[in-house]
């Protein structure tokens, strides 16, 4: 029988030092983590919303014992990252630091950048550039007005839509209805900013139409990777001066 866990991820994470004070340094100090809870066998600090436990050596732990990723168990330790800046600004830091890494680095596989370090104990981190979904699912939305393929974006089934010249519209076929819809109208999209907060992106983008070019402002809401809420904020002026002119 599977068992599926509901679960929202990691509570925390355990680790087991063979030097308790020299990975409370490591980690409240050269890391700079938070250190919420502080015992004689143990200390617990925040990595953003992810506990990590470090426990002190156990009476069965081997004398001048090091971690090693080959052994079965923990191989390393990720920690996500947002934005590329910040990667380089922990990167030069740890290099300040002295602390042993790889440098910057990049995933092949995962087409990410990365710097890989060890704790004292040789346990192996990484700060990872994480995909902000987001940021994604809103992308892949304006290239579908770019070519059309409306196909390519996650709508959520409860996916909303509304604009200054469209009612407000419920639900994944009703929607893509009134994008395809739109759709001849759209000439052409050059992205501008976009801010991500959350669930939530903004984005400032104009669009070639066959009245002129209009600057677009859109609320976007992505729930779990799925697009479920579009709001394009912009002037109708334009379009229905043309429309009024012919």
């Amino acid at each position: 029988m599977m068992i599926a866990p509901h679960t929202s991820g990691i509570h925390h994470l355990a680790l087991r030092s063979a030097d308790l004070p020299r990975a409370r340094a490591f980690y409240g100090g050269t890391l700079g983590l938070p250190i919420v809870l502080e015992t004689p066998a143990i200390f617990i600090a925040l990595a953003g919303a992810t506990a990590i436990a470090v426990r002190g050596p156990d009476a069965a732990t081997p004398a001048d014992d090091r971690f090693n990723p080959f052994r079965v168990g923990l191989d390393h330790v990720a920690l996500a990252c947002g934005c590329e800046t910040e990667l380089e600004r922990v990167a030069a830091a740890l290099d300040a630091a002295r602390v042993p890494s790889t440098g910057l680095t990049f995933d092949t596989v995962l087409q990410r950048r990365y710097i890989a370090f060890k704790d004292p104990d040789g346990i192996a981190w990484e700060f990872y550039m994480a995909p902000n979904v987001s940021l994604e699912v809103a992308d892949r939305y304006l290239d579908a007005l770019r070519t059309g393929r409306l196909d390519q974006v996650p709508l959520a089934e409860d996916v909303t839509f509304e604009s200054p010249l469209a009612a407000r519209v419920v639900g994944r076929e009703a929607v893509l209805a009134t994008l395809t819809g739109l759709l001849p109208a759209v000439r052409g999209v050059i992205a501008r900013d976009h801010i991500t907060d959350g669930e939530f992106v903004a984005m400032r983008f104009e669009m070639e139409t066959p009245f002129g070019r209009i600057e677009v402002f859109d609320r976007l809401r992505v729930v779990n990777g799925l697009l479920a809420e579009i709001r394009p904020y912009f002037d109708p002026g334009v379009i229905t001066a043309a429309q009024t002119a012919s």
